[in-house]
């Protein structure tokens, strides 16, 4: 080695030193400054290069969709006003279930419109989406109930109980396509296998219907989670390097996770992030006995270093309602319970349910009138968004090409950022017309001998928009 580079070279290793010295840790690499991705670094996850402790919400219906799919509870028409109640990056999980969300109700064929538009929408809008691939009973999908024989190989077959052949392939085949199709979104920031899983054995009954009718084999159940959830993340981490799994795991005791083994079905390389669903219990702040409470799981992640978050939480609640609290009485106990997580250490945090509306009487809903959805949205954590000012430079250089009728392709040299762009916004005569990641993009369904005057902005994470690039003027040709 040269005499110069070794000086550089040790130079640099004393920088590094002192770093991890005054902060403990060593720095991010650069790739994670610059990606608009969601990772994981010990219990912390980041964004663009900011510590990302997250406030969030449960919204399982976004994907159901009239004529596309069977859906799994009711539509909501305005995706876009639906995510304006949230800050940008906040988390959303959603259900992308085979057999409700992305198999066409009509030809019982793959239908992607419904989570296309979820996705989209909240790329977009600057949302993050935990996409949830199955539910442990089967529920809005293929009505199966996943034992430890379904944990073990049964994923790899395809099952049909609900008889309506709206699950034609394996479980495991449908979450290669929808990890491939999703797997380059920023909108995506978690896969998650398997809602609530739990690996009893059924003795009567089938989907939802099990639950009254559940025997564990505790030692069977963890080593078939353990082996399901290693097959699944690497199978998805193969196809996806850009997103984490989590777990799903309700954490308060279930079969095949209780005590020490939610430790061990979480120390495998398919979990990147743990999960914990708090419900019934109003008045605790830190909830659950020693053995699977939170705070033991907060301890058990610490020892794997991995991080965990409440992805699910519930308190019932309703204004005029007796047998409830009053909403302003609920988000005091919510209060109690965000600030008590993560003052322990949580990642994040999702209140079950934003359904939008006026919900009736006693229920776990958040609607429009509800003053918990203010106070989530000006919770103090660090959403990654409030430490960047600079906006993106102008993308330069657009220009158009391959003129038809009814398309053009626009092409422009990429902007700059100090942390990151995230996506292009095209404008029509200064309208918002379609957004992309890309640095070109072909333009489809336009109208015949029409004039358009289009241009593009760079934005990144924290919403700051770039100026205009220069306008191009297209014609599209008379229809033939």
């Amino acid at each position: 080695m040269p005499i110069l580079y070794r000086k550089v070279f040790f130079l640099l290793s004393v920088l590094l030193i002192i770093s991890i010295i005054l902060t403990g840790v060593a720095p991010l690499e650069s790739a994670y400054a610059a990606s608009p991705y969601v990772s994981a670094q010990g219990t912390s996850l980041y964004l663009n290069g900011e510590p990302y402790q997250f406030i969030g919400v449960n919204a399982f219906n976004l994907g159901t969709y009239a004529g596309a799919n069977a859906g799994c509870g009711s539509q909501v028409n305005d995706l876009d006003a639906f995510f304006s109640q949230l800050r940008p990056n906040s988390m959303v999980r959603v259900w992308a279930f085979q057999g409700g969300i992305t198999t066409n109700v009509t030809t019982k064929q793959t239908d992607w419109t419904g989570l296309d538009r979820v996705v989209n929408t909240a790329q977009k809008d600057g949302i993050k989406l935990i996409l949830v691939l199955g539910d442990q009973a089967g529920a809005c999908d293929d009505g199966h109930w996943r034992d430890v024989s379904w944990y073990t190989s049964g994923y790899k077959q395809a099952f049909n109980d609900y008889g309506n052949g709206l699950t034609p392939i394996p479980y495991l085949d449908y979450v290669k396509l929808v990890v491939a199709r999703y797997k380059d979104s920023p909108a995506v920031a978690m896969w998650e296998p398997i809602n609530e899983p739990e690996a009893a054995n059924c003795q009567s009954g089938t989907g939802t219907a099990c639950y009254a009718h559940q025997t564990c084999d505790e030692p069977a159940a963890s080593q078939a989670m353990r082996s399901f959830f290693d097959d699944i993340g690497t199978t998805i981490k193969s196809i996806d390097p850009n997103h984490l799994v989590s777990s799903g795991v309700g954490g308060d005791g279930q079969c095949g996770a209780v005590y020490g083994d939610y430790q061990y079905i979480h120390a495998g390389p398919g979990i990147d992030v743990a999960t914990y669903h708090d419900y019934d219990r109003d008045n605790e702040p830190m909830p659950g006995d020693p053995w699977n409470g939170l705070q033991e799981r907060l301890n058990q992640m610490k020892q794997i270093n991995k991080p965990l978050i409440i992805e699910e939480a519930g308190i019932i609640g309703g204004d005029n309602a007796t047998g409830c609290v009053s909403l302003s009485t609920r988000m005091d106990e919510f209060k109690a319970k965000i600030d008590a997580a993560f003052i322990a250490g949580a990642a994040g945090y999702m209140p079950w349910d934003l359904t939008g509306g006026t919900p009736t009487g006693c229920n776990f809903s958040i609607g429009d009138n509800d003053p918990l959805l203010g106070f989530l949205h000006n919770y103090p954590v660090s959403m990654s968004t409030f430490f960047d000012t600079s906006p993106p430079t102008a993308p330069i250089n657009l220009v158009a090409s391959g003129v038809s009728g009814t398309q053009v392709t626009l092409n422009w040299t990429a902007a700059t950022d100090n942390v990151g762009v995230v996506r292009y916004d095209v404008f029509n005569n200064d309208a918002y017309f379609t957004s992309t990641t890309a640095t070109s993009m072909t333009l489809t369904g336009l109208s015949p001998a029409t004039t358009y005057i289009f241009s593009v902005k760079a934005k990144d994470a924290a919403f700051n928009n770039s100026d205009s690039s220069n306008e191009v003027t297209v014609t599209t040709s008379a229809a033939q």
